[in-house]
């Protein structure tokens, strides 16, 4: 309990803070707060410069020397929240929960990490380098921090995500790739009662093509595909000459992601309608974090773990993304949800469950006896 008890007042701190991305003056504070917990246990904290745009990153070290390191962790500092969140609604605990901006998505978890290398043995201190990986701009796609992530991966054996365990506890051992495209059709506008002939429908190409694009998707495979925006056209007794689809593709391997996107624009050099063309743009892309041999061998390290903190360690395979992905590109294997648990997430219904944070900090000490 006096874990728990130091646990809640250090959450408050964190939680009764702006820090949404933009701010980066408040992320940075909660960079720095972070820092000195590190420091007063011995470990090298450095504040990382990733630009004007975001606030400071954090790199934690246990061996200061260090060039590569037998597990990274990482959370990340920045809310959604706008600024006078905090002070709106505070950091307050009923019953088993615990409530808050950022409280659980991801400031228990950014604690956590730090509580778990408080409680880990001398001896495996000693053993193991330790990196401890703090980005300030998850919530925006981490656009500054996402090179530094997986430049920090690329010296590591295994990575741990610390966003929270579902709401039911579940980790997350498996998350899709995604790929965002947006295809644009060029007709020929002409009256839709008088002279129909005369135009060259952008509208029903898309429309075609949208279709043909949703056979892409193989549920034995898990890969889907979801023209989730369709723009055309300006009345219904006009020929459309323009119309926009935007698709996401979702798949559980890079491979499979390469094999649909090319698929994907393989459609677009068909007639879909006589003198109809499309282009085709790649928005936004995310490689997949997937469950490989050497994410079974962690896994099976975590459950272990988890058994002799007391619990049954259950997991998810995830449909979104995190910043575990971009660190799984490089084939590194990477497990997420390593935080206590909660949901509620981007919401004033935001809720981190009490009963799940010290097992969840000694389930990591427990496995660093395991690498």
């Amino acid at each position: 309990m006096a874990l728990l008890n130091d646990y809640l007042k250090d959450l408050a701190e964190l939680v009764n803070r702006d820090c949404g991305t933009t701010n980066v003056a408040g992320v940075t504070s909660v960079a720095q707060i972070m820092k000195q917990h590190f420091e007063s246990i011995g470990w090298e904290a450095e504040l990382v410069d990733l630009g004007p745009t975001a606030g400071n990153g954090l790199l934690c070290k246990n061996k200061p020397s260090s060039t590569e390191c037998d597990v990274l962790f990482n959370a990340h500092l920045d809310t959604v929240f706008p600024d006078g969140t905090a002070a709106a609604r505070p950091f307050t605990i009923d019953g088993d929960m615990a409530h808050g901006p950022g409280c659980s998505d991801c400031k228990s978890g950014v604690l956590a990490i730090y509580y778990a290398c408080r409680e880990a043995r001398k001896e495996d201190l000693d053993r193991l380098s330790i990196w401890c990986v703090f980005n300030p701009d998850e919530e925006l796609g981490s656009r500054a921090s996402q090179g530094w992530l997986k430049e920090m991966a690329s010296h590591a054996k295994a990575a741990l995500v610390f966003e929270a365990a579902r709401a039911g506890g579940e980790l997350v051992r498996s998350r899709k790739g995604v790929a965002a495209y947006h295809v644009v059709f060029k007709g020929l506008t002409a009256h839709a009662g008088n002279n129909p002939q005369d135009g060259r429908n952008a509208n029903v190409a898309a429309m075609r093509f949208a279709l043909a694009a949703c056979e892409l998707a193989d549920a034995d495979r898990g890969t889907t595909v979801n023209p989730g925006l369709i723009k055309g056209g300006i009345g219904t007794n006009i020929i459309s000459d323009h119309c926009e689809v935007s698709f996401d593709l979702r798949f559980w391997n890079d491979e499979d992601g390469r094999d649909l996107a090319e698929k994907l624009l393989d459609l677009t050099e068909r007639t879909w309608v006589d003198g109809v063309t499309q282009t085709a743009e790649r928005l936004n892309y995310s490689p997949a974090m997937p469950l490989s041999e050497a994410t079974k061998a962690l896994v099976e390290k975590i459950n272990d773990a988890a058994k002799e903190a007391g619990f049954e360690a259950r997991w998810v395979d995830a449909g979104g993304g995190s910043d575990g992905n971009h660190m799984a590109e490089i084939g590194l294997p990477v497990v997420d949800g390593c935080g206590p648990a909660g949901g509620g997430f981007h919401s004033e219904r935001e809720f981190l469950r009490l009963d799940t944070v010290e097992e969840r900090i000694h389930m990591i000490a427990n496995l660093l006896k395991n690498l």
